[in-house]
């Protein structure tokens, strides 16, 4: 994720879930999975296009849950 993205970035447009939101979820939460971010700030639990680029059947998401998890949890 070499591209660069203000924490109010909206990452899941149907939910209103910032990447900030994401991060938190991760850090304070211990967030591992999509599904824990889903579970616990809600992203992806409608469409799931903002999960991963697989997900995403309408194409126009510019950074998917996958790649955030991928840059925090390793």
């Amino acid at each position: 994720m070499s591209r660069e993205f203000n924490h109010t970035h909206e990452v899941c447009t149907c939910k209103h879930v910032s990447l900030g939101e994401i991060i938190y979820a991760i850090k304070e939460k211990n967030a591992k999975t999509i599904e824990d971010i889903t579970e616990i700030t809600d992203a992806g639990s409608a469409c799931g296009c903002c999960k991963s680029k697989e997900d995403d059947f309408m194409n126009d998401t510019p950074l998917y849950i996958d790649e955030i998890l991928n840059k925090f949890v390793k």
